[in-house]
């Protein structure tokens, strides 16, 4: 197919028989073939596009999905460190609330 997209002329003999209109007709397909192919509007290269499309989405998906997989690792990580530490700090308050009274009545009677 040419790579210089001419529309077909009419016929100027005015040739009505029947081969002659089927030649017009089949100029006329042939021209608009040769439009849809070099203006890429068939329909597999427009479906191999958004499949392109999906499947790079589909890959950065995957990362991010990995990326906070590891943040959900880090996060329940430090939940767990803060639950020990106010465990801790709670043990400690317990019991200077028990061993500070005492002691106050000691030091100071």
């Amino acid at each position: 197919m040419s790579a210089i997209l001419q529309q077909p002329q009419a016929d100027q003999g005015g040739d009505t028989t029947r081969l002659g209109r089927l030649e017009r007709d089949v100029m006329l397909v042939q021209y608009r073939l040769e439009a849809m192919e070099s203006r890429h509007e068939s329909l597999p290269i427009r479906v191999t596009k958004l499949e392109q499309g999906f499947e790079h989405m589909a890959g950065e998906l995957k990362a991010l999905n990995i990326g906070l997989a590891a943040l959900t690792d880090v996060v329940t990580d430090i939940g767990k460190k803060v639950a020990r530490l106010l465990t801790v700090l709670m043990v400690i308050g317990g019991a200077l609330q028990m061993a500070v009274p005492p002691l106050m009545r000691v030091w100071f009677p």
